[in-house]
This record gives C-alpha cells, sequence and structure tokens, in this order.
C-alpha cells in the first residue's frame, strides 16, 4: 500500500448549513462513467467490495445492507451519475448523494456527500466518523476495480489490523481534523476529535 497515495486520492471538504454538516469526499477511478455506475448499483458487484445488499435499487425502491443493518430509500436514481438515498442506521437517519462525473481519459470522479445532522455523535467525532468510513469504502472500491481477485471486503478487513493501515486510518482522521479545523472548529477541539475518531477505527481491526 501506498499510504501518501491513498491520502492524497481523496479530495475532503465540510460544509456547514441549517445545521446540517455535509461530509463530502471525491476520489477518481481508472474506469469510465457506465462501468463506476455499474459497481456502485448492481447488486452483485456491490458485494464485492462493500457489502451485500437487499432489496429494490430503483427509484422508490428500499434497500438494506446485510452487513451492517443499514438501510433506506432510493430518493433519486438517475443513471449513470446521480444516486441520491436515505441512511437510516440503528434509530438515526440522514442522506447520501453519490454523483458520478466523467473525467478525461476515461476516467470517472465519484463525489460522495453525506448530509449529517447535528448530534452527539458529531460533537464526539465530527467529520472523521463518516469520513474515514467512506474512504474505507472507496479504497475498497478501487481495489476492486483494479481486478482483486480475492472478495474485496475480506481482504481488506484483513489489511486493516496490519500496522501500515492503522498508520493510514490516523493519517486519514488527521486530515479530517485539518478539514474540521478549517470549517471553524478550535483547533484543539478538532485535534481531540480526530484522535478520538481514529482510536475508534484503530480498536475495530
Amino acid at each position: 500500500m501506498n499510504i501518501a497515495s491513498e491520502i492524497n486520492s481523496v479530495i475532503r471538504q465540510l460544509v456547514t448549513s441549517g445545521g446540517v454538516h455535509q461530509v463530502v469526499l471525491e476520489r477518481t477511478f481508472d474506469t469510465d462513467v457506465t462501468d463506476l455506475w455499474n459497481a456502485c448499483t448492481n447488486p452483485q458487484r456491490l458485494s464485492r467490495w462493500f457489502e451485500p445488499i437487499s432489496g429494490d435499487l430503483a427509484l422508490g425502491g428500499r434497500y438494506a445492507l446485510m452487513g451492517s443493518g443499514t438501510e433506506g430509500d432510493i430518493l433519486r436514481c438517475e443513471a449513470p451519475h446521480q444516486l441520491a438515498l436515505t441512511w437510516e442506521y440503528e434509530g438515526d437517519v440522514s442522506y447520501v448523494d453519490v454523483d458520478l462525473i466523467e473525467a478525461a481519459g476515461e476516467r470517472t470522479v465519484l463525489r460522495l456527500t453525506h448530509h449529517v445532522p447535528l448530534g452527539e455523535h458529531w460533537e464526539t467525532y465530527g467529520p472523521g466518523a463518516t469520513g474515514v468510513g467512506w474512504e474505507e469504502g472507496l479504497r475498497a472500491l478501487s481495489l476492486y476495480l483494479s481486478g482483486g481477485a480475492r472478495a474485496v471486503p475480506d481482504a481488506v478487513e484483513e489489511d486493516m489490523s496490519s500496522s501500515e493501515s492503522q498508520k493510514l486510518i490516523r493519517l486519514v482522521a488527521h486530515a479530517w481534523g485539518q478539514v474540521d479545523g478549517e470549517a471553524g472548529t478550535p483547533a484543539g477541539d478538532a485535534e481531540a476529535r480526530a484522535l478520538k475518531t481514529a482510536e475508534f477505527y484503530v480498536a475495530m481491526t
């Protein structure tokens, strides 16, 4: 793993508006928009890099992730560019937008925006809890598209226990702490939230 490359592969942003935090990630993939859309919406392909999924992945449909227990409704489904859904987990409801943007050389930018409401979880961890989790997902998607032979979620889970992956988690959490500070959170608070996020994810490995 090239840790510097992984850190630099994601553009991170935090926007707060109307009491809702928008955690925004962008990563570019070496495939065309149609293939990337299929990788993100085809249940068989999703299970190869994310989680097994059930339900109807079409406008108005409802989905359920079999691994985490997350579920929700499909609010927008405009192939191959826009997907919007509710993200419902343990009674909390937030919203996720996925935009696929065609780039030069048959590459595609995936922009993911997670709209997170105010709450105790946010006050404790800040944007890192959301950001680190999604970055792991996008890293798995990149590995899958590169043609890894093993089921990518298993490979990533095994890899996360390594010292190299734990270092990556800490650096990604720190990067989100910097974004947190740039968005107006006092530097000491942003750093403390980033450290708590890193410890949370490292403890899961």
